[in-house]
């Protein structure tokens, strides 16, 4: 990517040549590479700059890349389209959220339960894979950027403890989209968990996109994934697009954890009547059909949508999922009989002079 470096007395100016036009990170590669430059003796002053490949020049990039996974299948015996499984670091659990289907709340599932395992005492991380849509740091009330440790990114950690990496946290604009091909995609999802230190973890969350394409596929074949949760809603159009990632992780000997029915109904904050607006709950048959186990139904609740736009879905808490969880931990625990368990860490709450809640935390 390095196309020209020209020195002048003490200074230097770098030119960048990006994959993409318009790539959202063009702002943090220069920053890098100023910051990087001005640690050499002697320079004073460093500009980068950026331009694009032309099209000759990603083809020979291209086609040097696919040399070089060739060789490295032949040295490893695996095939050439056979992609790389990633080691497990120090996380216990790994936790993929899916559904197929955009719009049905993984995001406030998978914040949720983060939230919920938190609060009994786990490490719990949160790897926002969802890289054209990412929302977890929003609804985390999120906007630092991450910074660089002894031993990789670190990764941004919300008021109760819980570790983030999001593709929004990197980019100078979070409203600037990522308009990036497959290959791309799946090569930064495999970079926000390698290059990240995620520390020692019981649980890491990973909020997957909707569909069964690439970065899906990506997640599922290099992540050692412990199980995925399905979360979906009680139309027909959405169980039968759901039931599409369901199978795929199937295909993939990936272990279902269980189904949440999201939205499924709501209560009216005047006389209190139920009403299903998506239709009858069908979580029971689905999840009979999936053979996993149907962890609950959860209701419309405006509050979700308040806290999630203040960034305090972590104030948020619902006695129903609570029992989700303990399910969902128990479907974990008969899958890894064989793997030792997580270990909690004892919590309290206390209250600051300024009334907000703290979690203190200490060596069970």
């Amino acid at each position: 990517m390095v196309k020209d470096i020209s020195i002048k007395n003490d200074q230097v100016n770098v030119l960048v040549a990006l994959t993409v036009a318009g790539c959202p990170l063009a702002k943090t590669i220069k920053d890098d590479v100023e910051r990087a430059v001005m640690k050499l003796e002697g320079v004073k002053k460093v500009v980068a700059e950026t331009t694009s490949m032309t099209p000759d020049e990603l083809s020979r990039l291209k086609a040097n890349l696919q040399q070089r996974m060739g060789n490295q299948s032949e040295n490893s015996g695996y095939e050439r389209s056979s992609i790389e499984r990633l080691d497990k670091k120090g996380i216990e659990n790994f936790i993929a959220i899916v559904s197929g289907k955009g719009g049905v709340g993984k995001s406030f599932l998978t914040s949720l339960l983060a939230t919920e395992l938190r609060r009994e005492g786990y490490e719990v991380g949160v790897l926002d894979a969802d890289i054209t849509g990412p929302s977890i740091a929003k609804v985390f009330g999120l906007t630092s950027r991450p910074l660089k440790g002894p031993n990789g990114i670190l990764p941004v950690t919300t008021k109760s403890g819980i570790k983030v990496m999001s593709l929004n946290l990197l980019l100078e604009d979070p409203e600037k989209p990522a308009i990036w091909r497959g290959p791309i995609v799946n090569n930064l999802i495999r970079q926000l968990y390698m290059d990240v230190d995620w520390g020692d973890l019981h649980y890491l969350l990973v909020d997957l996109p909707p569909g069964t394409s690439d970065a899906p596929l990506t997640v599922f074949q290099s992540l050692p994934l412990s199980g995925v949760l399905i979360i979906t809603t009680p139309q027909d159009l959405a169980l039968m697009i759901v039931s599409k990632s369901a199978n795929m992780a199937k295909t993939l000997n990936i272990p279902l954890l269980g189904l949440v029915e999201n939205m499924a109904y709501t209560v009216c904050s005047h006389c209190g009547e139920k009403e299903n607006i998506f239709g009858p709950s069908n979580g029971v048959n689905i999840a009979k059909k999936l053979d996993t186990t149907f962890l609950g139904s959860l209701r419309i609740d405006p509050m979700i949508s308040k806290l999630s736009d203040d960034g305090n879905i972590e104030d948020y808490s619902n006695p129903k999922f609570s029992d989700m969880v303990r399910k969902l931990r128990l479907n974990l625990s008969n899958n890894m009989l064989d793997k030792p368990q997580a270990v909690p860490i004892a919590w309290k709450n206390s209250s600051s002079d300024q009334g907000k809640k703290k979690f203190e935390l200490k060596q069970a």
